[in-house]
């Protein structure tokens, strides 16, 4: 029972990582203002039934002394509002196990937001990416890039960090740049 616990805990805590409620009600992904990356606020609420499917190439492991869950090797997560691929995951519990502490994605990382229409939404590819619910914030690292439709926001060098919040907000840490692909004609400046 508590690895059912454990993976349930997971995808309430990765779920949130980089779903917009207000897209997935309306499927729309064109980015606001207030969300330049197209990836949402951060969402702290989960659907009630909502299930979340993880699986492992070469192992699950799970540690009750160390609150801890590993997943190795081809780690893809399926959840309603995104899907993860990643070399490795692991899952730290709060001490109380009544939540998770932090969730860390390594190694080829992909999040890809699913949208209400079964479309693609915004993508995130990192080396790492590392998510705490506590205050909501995913943290991509290692090489980072964001893309929406056919824009993309990405790293300049390896130290570069974005920072996704809870609110809709986006921070680069390091040097970053941002390709914009005009598809309505050549409007000069």
């Amino acid at each position: 029972m508590r690895i059912l616990s454990l993976i349930l805990l997971l995808g309430v805590a990765m779920a949130a990582a980089p779903a917009s409620a207000q897209q997935m009600r309306t499927g729309d992904s064109t980015p606001s203002r207030k969300d330049p990356l197209g990836f949402g606020g951060l969402s702290k609420d989960r659907p009630k039934g909502s299930k979340t499917e993880i699986s492992a190439e070469r192992e699950a492991t799970f540690n009750e002394k160390q609150n801890r869950a590993d997943f190795v090797g081809g780690v893809r997560v399926k959840d309603a509002a995104f899907l993860l691929s990643a070399d490795r995951l692991t899952v730290f519990l709060n001490k109380g196990r009544s939540g998770i502490d932090r969730a860390v994605a390594e190694g080829n990382v992909v999040i890809v937001q699913q949208t209400s229409g079964g479309e693609k939404g915004a993508v995130g590819r990192s080396r790492r990416a590392e998510y705490v619910p506590s205050t909501g914030v995913v943290t991509l690292s290692g090489w980072p890039e964001i893309q929406q439709g056919i824009n993309r926001h990405i790293a300049a060098n390896e130290s570069t960090r974005m920072v996704l919040n809870r609110d809709g907000r986006a921070t680069t840490e390091g040097a970053s740049r941002t390709v914009i692909t005009d598809t309505e004609g050549a409007a000069g400046f």
